[in-house]
């Protein structure tokens, strides 16, 4: 009887609940580690280690000849050139005493042709020519090289000093910060990633001030105490009562720190005015242990540099910092510490327990006093979420309620109920073009419609409801969430390590599972200097981790799979004798994957097919179309696997499978089945 082929684009996510005989062939039933795309289904990218140095997916190797050798070199040598300065670690060596190479990581510097190569000032050889990055002349030394490199480099990678979680991660002017406990668990800690690991931020002090005249001070001026002669410069000022015009202000003066010790209650002068203020009692500003941290980005004043960093604990006053200057927002509230925060119509809302909605002064996030245009909103219940400026409204969430706050300030705020029976899960609140948030029922899609001022919302994961239904029976519940932009996608983490990603960029959202071997406590999607976006989390283990950054689980190997649907091939009564799978796949040249096929529903009499492992070259290019140094010369243009088949029934399941440590991902576009139509089943 005579073969025919169909094929089959991939694409439409995992479905739980379609029945199987009507189920469209490219979706999935089953699968790990795979997320929708535009054309197909991708195996995710890993995740590794993160302190601001740099990561070990982007570490590379230098090949340096040497000559006139009079000790061998060793792995690990830090190898420096006598001349330029330069130096490197050893990876390898290929060659003898007298002559050969070394293999160097981490280079610093350019070494140069004809320079004694030293190891701690003790001459080893002569350079032999210059430092060649990726000199490999073969793909296996390359590899291995470039994985030595890798190894390196994470294993120079940090935890964020102290103990217990990371309690949070934010992106702030492309720099990575992070909030972690003391060691002693007493306090908690802010650290800056920097290109020599975590760093330690200064919160600085607070000085309590009365005015004693009408002169106001300005950030960056310096104070100077009438008796004691300490200065400090004013790096935030802040007026609780009073005013400045009526001599009668008093606040608080926050800075970096004092030359000198003031006095409690003495007078000090700025510039030319003398006994301008009145200081309290110097007090080193703190941030109390535990807690969660969120966050917000925003520019409230004039200048263009100014926009700042806000952050809110749970545990302590919400505090707002500008790179130097860390600076606590208080309140006034009997409890001051609010858990929520996010900007709104250029105000600062903070939310507090018992389902107190509070917010700043218009344009000024430090002020939230009622007679300068702060306000509190009465929500009715516990809070869990903000979506700020969406369709220009605040949609406030709490676990059985969702409100709609419209208007510009306090003048005309209506606060209109949205759902009173529904409401969201903590941390799973994102705006992903629309508004996305967890209830009982799964993801919820807030959409506007045509009529400005309408919402709808509707659940985006119905397909996969079995899955959440059996997390939701388990006491299992989301733990965070993440937007990412580059990928259309939302994400969300589960506190079973395991998470879905929704991918938003069809008709119809396409889920997908995955499951990390780190918890997330917390996370954060952001930019860096040059605009590139970046994932990031913080874990229970006290390291922060990049998402969609490397090959693997932090060096640990990425298993994966996608299991098809049951494609009965357009005849669902009818026997196939199938033959061959073809798999066309976007992939780089050392792809390793395995295919399965099982027929007939997993029918007991039917025997499953053997795995067939096969090896995938792709990644190749063409000159002049692609970028240098991102396609491989001796690969065809795009990947093909090929697995012979050998069943026989009314349908067919086809699973690829793999698991990757170095290997990059790869895209599964479509699947071609080579079959024989045979007789009805009987």
């Amino acid at each position: 009887m005579s073969q025919t082929t169909r094929h089959y684009p991939l694409g439409g996510g995992l479905d739980l609940v379609t029945p199987a005989i009507a189920m469209p062939a490219g979706k999935a039933v089953g699968c790990l580690n795979y997320e929708a795309t535009s054309n197909g289904y991708r195996r995710m990218d890993g995740y590794e280690r993160f302190d601001g140095r740099t990561r070990p997916s982007k570490a590379g190797y230098w090949l340096l000849a040497y000559a006139d050798g009079v000790a061998l070199f060793s792995e690990g040598d830090v190898v420096e050139g006598a001349t330029s300065g330069a130096s490197g670690i050893v990876l390898d060596v290929v060659g003898n005493i007298a002559a050969g190479a070394i293999v160097l990581a981490e280079v610093a510097g350019t070494f140069v042709d004809g320079e004694d190569l030293e190891v701690a000032s003790v001459l080893r050889a002569v350079a032999s020519g210059t430092a060649n990055l990726s000199g490999a002349d073969n793909d296996a030394d390359d590899s291995a090289w470039r994985q030595a490199a890798i190894e390196l480099a994470r294993s120079n990678i940090a935890a964020v000093p102290g103990s217990g979680p990371v309690r949070g991660v934010w992106l702030y002017r492309g720099d990575v910060y992070a909030f972690r406990d003391d060691p002693g668990g007493t306090a908690g800690e802010m650290w800056k990633a920097t290109a020599a690991g975590w760093a330690s931020v200064p919160l600085g002090i607070r000085v309590p001030f009365t005015s004693g005249g009408t002169h106001e001070p300005a950030e960056g001026d310096t104070i100077t105490g009438a008796t004691s002669t300490a200065t400090l410069v004013i790096g935030r000022i802040v007026v609780k009562s009073g005013t400045w015009s009526g001599g009668d202000a008093a606040g608080y003066i926050v800075a970096t720190g004092t030359t000198g010790t003031f006095t409690n209650g003495e007078n000090a002068n700025i510039g030319g005015e003398t006994d301008v203020l009145t200081l309290g009692p110097v007090t080193a500003n703190t941030l109390a242990p535990g807690g969660r941290y969120e966050f917000t980005n925003h520019n409230f004043y004039a200048r263009a540099d100014w926009d700042r960093m806000y952050g809110v604990s749970g545990v302590g006053p919400a505090f707002e910092f500008d790179g130097t200057v860390f600076a606590p927002i208080l309140t006034d509230n009997a409890d001051d510490k609010p858990f929520l925060i996010a900007e709104h119509r250029n105000h600062l809302f903070l939310g507090f327990a018992g389902g107190s909605v509070q917010h700043s002064a218009t344009g000024d996030p430090m002020d939230f006093r009622v007679i300068t245009g702060g306000a509190e909103i009465g929500f009715g219940q516990e809070l869990t979420g903000f979506i700020p400026d969406y369709a220009g409204v605040l949609v406030i969430l709490g676990r059985n309620k969702v409100a709609l706050l419209s208007g510009n300030d306090p003048s005309d705020w209506v606060l209109d109920p949205f759902a009173n029976d529904a409401g969201a899960m903590p941390w799973t609140a994102q705006k992903v073009g629309r508004a996305l948030y967890v209830d009982d029922s799964g993801v919820r899609d807030m959409a506007t419609t045509q009529r400005f001022g309408d919402f709808t919302v509707g659940t985006v994961t119905e397909l996969i409801k079995p899955l959440l239904d059996v997390k939701k029976e388990a006491g299992i519940f989301p733990v965070a969430s993440l937007r990412v932009r580059g990928k259309d996608q939302y994400r969300l983490f589960y506190s079973d390590l395991t998470g879905i990603t929704i991918y938003l960029g069809k008709r119809s959202p396409e889920p997908m599972r995955f499951e990390l071997p780190v918890a997330v406590r917390c996370c954060v999607s952001g930019e860096d200097a040059n605009g590139i976006e970046m994932l990031f989390i913080g874990s229970d283990d006290g390291w922060v981790y990049q998402l969609d950054a490397g090959n693997s689980f932090d060096g640990a190997p990425l298993p994966h799979f996608v299991r098809l649907a049951w494609n009965h091939c357009g005849s669902p009564t009818q026997e196939k004798r199938y033959h061959k799978a073809t798999l066309e796949l976007d992939s780089g040249p050392d792809t390793e994957l395995g295919i399965v096929a099982e027929f007939a529903y997993a029918d007991p009499e039917q025997t499953p097919g053997a795995t067939v492992d096969v090896s995938i070259a792709g990644g190749g290019g063409f000159w002049d179309e692609m970028i240098w140094d991102q396609f491989y010369w001796s690969s065809p243009a795009k990947g093909v696997a090929r697995a012979p088949l050998d069943g026989a029934g009314e349908n067919i399941s086809v699973t690829v499978a793999g698991q990757a440590t170095y290997t990059a991902p790869h895209t599964l576009h479509g699947l071609t089945l080579h079959i024989s139509f045979r007789r009805l089943v009987r």
